[in-house]
């Protein structure tokens, strides 16, 4: 067994195996596949049924399989050697300090199986919005959702992280409260204006966050005045869902939290607002600390298919969604989404923002002769499972779940023809994400003209 997957020239990701030790210590085998090395003389050597442990930093080779597949092994005068059926030495070694026997080895160059992993990593990375190499491997590492292969970072420079993503000091939070019941404390900021208003005329969002989960929810507004109402609307939406009410809302200084309606509503609800100091966002961190995080990966994420600055919305509605099912500080093995609704979450529909996709056309929508898809941009994710799609003909939303997603290919927004296609990747929901759609079998339900108002 070894934890260097560059190792493998053949590997079968799909095979997962408990491996014990003798201290009682546990891991997963996470693959299994074959290894080509050169030996110290040079002589290269394959070695099949290898399983790819992620925590392993060396190669185990096992005798008992050794003996199992035909090879004689035979120690003596602090010697270790290894003969094949034909009576070929393979393996002759030293006893170490430690009783152990090394084998001094380097792996072969495995350019082809080293380009398909780094693929398939690269895939999932734009899958999450250029979600740090960290964080996703840590999101697999621990189990915290289902469908998310083994991330290793690659050695490679995202240039669209480059682009998007801005560094800036850090800062620590000074405020130590901290929630111990869902909804104890809500962390709120408004930000914009955007230079460019949304297909729906939206040119602010408000963020809340619930101090104990991390769960993140986001209003679009058309004018900051409009933020009072939308927090009335979640307080609803929240409470009725966890049937806990909101105890403290912390914000900063602006107008549309200041207002002596607002505070009379907070006072009337018994909800402690918790005004911030002007020009201390450090107090309100949090909520800082996300916006900033989401402004990034929206960046990221309209530059990668190079769509129009106006799904901005879209984007951060996707972003959203990702946030809440990837890791925090806060928590160490659940992600925001399980910690509120108490379910792990799945990813394995997770494709790439904004990639080409075709969705079928239902027969009763079609004449005989006509196509039996059409072409759309996947937009986001609907709360049953299904997608989100933009119909850039009809200028339109719609969910459907008979979509085919292909993840190199994109919409051309200057010429209004798609790109040269180079494979598809063909999605189909599990049955349980299905259920719950207004009607079964893939039918379509437009939402709009616009985008929606909420996300989570």
């Amino acid at each position: 067994m070894t934890g260097h997957i560059e190792w493998f020239y053949e590997i079968d990701m799909s095979t997962k195996r408990k491996i014990s030790f003798a201290d009682g210590r546990a891991v997963m085998a996470e693959g299994i596949g074959k290894i080509a090395i050169r030996r110290e003389d040079g002589r290269k050597i394959i070695i099949s049924e290898v399983l790819y442990v992620p925590q392993m930093k060396s190669i185990l080779l096992s005798l008992g399989q050794l003996l199992e597949k035909g090879y004689s092994v035979n120690m003596k005068d602090n010697h270790m050697e290894v003969i094949d059926n034909n009576r070929n030495t393979i393996l002759k070694v030293l006893v170490s300090k430690n009783r152990t026997f090394k084998v001094g080895v380097s792996a072969l160059e495995n350019k082809c199986l080293t380009a398909q992993v780094d693929d398939e990593v690269w895939k999932w990375h734009k899958r999450f919005g250029h979600m740090n190499f960290a964080s996703l491997n840590l999101l697999q590492r621990k189990n915290m959702v289902l469908g998310l292969p083994p991330i290793s970072e690659p050695k490679k420079v995202c240039g669209r992280c480059c682009e998007g993503k801005q560094p800036r000091k850090s800062y620590k939070s000074s405020i130590p409260t901290r929630a111990s019941l869902n909804l104890e404390v809500i962390h709120s900021d408004v930000c914009g204006p955007f230079e460019i208003k949304s297909h729906g005329g939206n040119l602010y969002f408000v963020s809340f966050i619930d101090d104990l989960t991390k769960k993140m929810w986001i209003y679009f507004l058309q004018r900051k005045s409009e933020a009072f109402g939308v927090f009335k609307e979640f307080k609803m939406l929240v409470e009725k869902q966890c049937g806990n009410p909101i105890k403290t809302l912390r914000t900063d200084g602006g107008g549309e939290y200041t207002s002596l309606e607002f505070e009379k509503f907070c006072k009337d609800e018994g909800i402690v607002h918790d005004v911030i100091a002007p020009y201390t966002p450090q107090h309100n961190g949090t909520a800082e600390r996300r916006n900033i995080i989401l402004l990034n990966m929206v960046r990221c994420m309209l530059r990668e298919k190079h769509l129009p600055n106006e799904f901005w919305v879209e984007a951060m509605c996707t972003t959203t969604y990702i946030l809440n099912r990837c890791p925090t500080k806060r928590l160490e093995t659940i992600t925001p989404e399980e910690a509120w609704s108490g379910f792990k979450p799945s990813v394995k529909h997770v494709r790439i923002f904004g990639s080409l996709c075709y969705k079928h056309v239902p027969e009763h929508n079609r004449r005989k002769l006509d196509s039996r898809s059409q072409a759309m941009v996947l937009v986001g994710y609907h709360s049953t499972g299904a997608y989100k799609l933009f119909d850039p003909i009809q200028r339109r939303v719609v969910i459907s779940n008979d979509v085919v997603v292909d993840e190199t290919k994109e919409w051309d927004w200057t010429d209004a023809v798609e790109k040269e296609v180079v494979e598809t990747v063909v999605v189909q929901l599990d049955s349980d994400q299905n259920q719950d759609t207004a009607e079964q079998g893939g039918s379509i339900q437009v939402v709009g003209d616009v985008e929606q108002m909420m996300c989570h």
